[in-house]
């Protein structure tokens, strides 16, 4: 009842920061929007409703509560073709240390071929490629049988032309396990200090989480089904709902969709995995409104 108390007390806090601050602070300047891109074949295609899931080594980008169930060591790398030649590439490991779990992702975001230009012209001067990168190093564990708590920690940089910028960034979070087939997580990501690029400062892009996941098997389709359900608040934006199912046959095929609610450009989400041993490839396919095309992610994990 405490450890569910604790977690309450949490998420009202987190609400507090995302909701708070000057109103001219949430519209205005915001960097780094590489943050919000999500990572992970598995989490995506499910629409991004993972906050509430726990042992699978994208929880160190998702909520870092999720790590403390990890069993063994894993290991997983992501590649995502975004939309005009835009890269993202993603590696990440978790392992236990005694009690504690420990995660470490390095995500490398990059933009190829932005035009110079020092005056109107029909040809570029030149050209030059953008890039970000974040290095994560998390830190989970288990509070007695039915809560988890989880903090990381973020090294950024970013490069655009011959203009660079770094600094730190924080995320904690919680999950509390109900019975064997509900969770609910709790989770800020992107705390930290503005930071500096040239003469100009900005803020990270602070998000808050709230998520419930559902988890049953049904022997009727001989595999499991888990549910999941993320109410979303980024600082700078309105309040998003995403939701998400995958359906696991005996951990060799994962069926997966997603959908979310107040975007723009984005919606539906879909996905698949397969598995054999230790091995499992998973995909998401994200189609994108307004003529930006379509992005597909694809992730290879390995456990030990």
């Amino acid at each position: 009842m405490r450890k569910a108390l604790a977690l309450s007390f949490l998420s009202i806090f987190l609400a507090g920061l995302c909701y708070g601050g000057d109103i001219s602070e949430r519209a205005g300047t915001y960097g780094l929007s590489f943050l919000k891109v999500g990572m992970g074949a598995r989490p995506v295609g499910m629409g991004e409703a993972f906050n509430a899931i726990s042992g699978d080594i994208n929880s160190i980008y998702w909520n870092p509560a999720g790590l403390a169930r990890i069993e063994g060591i894993d290991l997983t790398f992501m590649h995502n073709r975004w939309f005009q030649e835009i890269s993202s590439n993603y590696l990440a490991t978790a392992f236990k240390i005694r009690k504690n779990s420990i995660g470490i992702s390095l995500a490398l975001n990059r933009v190829p071929d932005i035009e110079v230009r020092d005056r109107p012209t029909a040809e570029p001067i030149g050209t030059f490629d953008a890039e970000d990168l974040v290095l994560t190093l998390g830190c989970a564990r288990s509070l007695g049988a039915k809560f988890d708590l989880g903090i990381s920690v973020k090294g950024l940089y970013q490069k655009i032309y011959t203009y660079e910028a770094s600094g730190l960034g924080f995320d904690i979070g919680g999950v509390y396990v109900l019975n064997d087939k509900f969770q609910f997580g709790t989770a800020i990501l992107n705390l930290g200090p503005k930071m500096k690029f040239e003469e100009e400062k900005f803020s990270l892009p602070l998000i808050c989480k709230l998520g419930a996941a559902y988890k049953t098997s049904e022997k009727q389709l001989n595999g499991d089904i888990i549910l999941g359900l993320d109410l979303i608040k980024p600082r700078d934006s309105d309040l998003k709902l995403h939701s998400g199912i995958e359906y696991n046959y005996d951990e060799i095929l994962s069926l997966r969709i997603g959908y979310q609610s107040g975007y723009d450009d984005k919606s539906f989400s879909f996905g698949m995995g397969l598995g054999y041993e230790r091995y499992k490839v998973d995909y998401a396919f994200v189609p994108f409104s307004s003529d930006l095309g379509n992005t597909h992610r694809i992730s290879l994990e390995i456990k030990m």
